[in-house]
């Protein structure tokens, strides 16, 4: 797999699933299940999912996450 470069891509403000797992403490399930439910943001870029970190924080702080 070739190296991305977020900035070069537009991607500086946003996780991969794994990365986005790790931040709010949760397996990558969850972060799949929320994107599916619309409870956090994401786009795909070919096979990668990409999560907005923005949207990750609004939910952490909207106590949504118990």
């Amino acid at each position: 797999m070739a190296y991305l470069d977020r900035t070069q891509e537009g991607l500086e403000s946003f996780m991969t699933v794994a990365e986005a797992a790790r931040y709010l403490g949760v397996g990558r399930k969850v972060v799949y299940q929320l994107v599916e439910f619309e409870r956090i943001r994401a786009i795909r870029r070919g096979r990668v999912l990409w999560v907005d970190k923005a949207s990750l924080d609004e939910f952490r702080h909207s106590g949504q996450l118990a």
